[in-house]
């Protein structure tokens, strides 16, 4: 491989950085070379001796990154005092904003949760009114009778509440989900999450 190609090649792999700073780095690439053609080497041993551009390209944007990334969480001292004088306000509103998504998620499981209670409840005290049913018999067979019927029915209603209530979870995940989805979106978008 010559120069040219290599710094080519180079100036490829640093595309993610902007005009002026891949410049900078191919023009000391190119430098270097000139180095160690100065120095008696030929152009193809200098090329090899810096080693291949790609692994080059990504460790100059591997530490660049890593710089810039450092560089966004360093809070000035003013800021951190301000943080703190502001938390009465920012924190309250916080805190409101968490409370409106959790009302949110409350409202989406609030139809699930009523059928399935229903379903449970409903379960149990049929069964209990089946079981009781015979104890009724002292009243009247008509009591005991109607009873059993009442229990049958809500036992009939505790099973189709259970079946619904499985049938609309499925449906309720999702929209949990595309609500998490769009919050958490709505957050990298602004920059708040890191």
């Amino acid at each position: 491989m010559n120069k040219q190609e290599f710094l080519y090649q180079l100036e490829e792999g640093l595309t993610r950085l902007n005009e002026s700073e891949r410049g900078q780095f191919v023009l000391y690439y190119d430098e270097l070379i000139e180095d160690y053609l100065e120095d008696g080497a030929s152009e193809e041993e200098a090329v090899n001796t810096l080693g291949k551009p790609s692994k080059i390209a990504s460790k100059i944007l591997e530490e660049a990154f890593e710089e810039r990334h450092f560089q966004k969480k360093k809070l000035s001292p003013l800021m951190v005092v301000l943080l703190i004088i502001g938390f009465p306000l920012w924190g309250s509103i916080l805190l409101a904003a968490i409370l409106l998504i959790l009302s949110v998620y409350i409202i989406i499981w609030c139809l699930p949760f009523t059928t399935g209670m229903f379903a449970v409840l409903g379960l149990a005290a049929s069964l209990f009114s089946v079981c009781a049913s015979f104890f009724a018999l002292q009243d009247g067979v008509y009591i005991a009778v109607t009873q059993m019927g009442i229990s049958i029915f809500i036992l009939g209603l505790a099973l189709l509440s259970g079946l619904a209530t499985m049938n609309m979870t499925n449906h309720f995940i999702k929209a949990s989900k595309r609500f998490s989805s769009k919050i958490r979106n709505l957050f990298e978008g602004q920059g708040l999450l890191l």
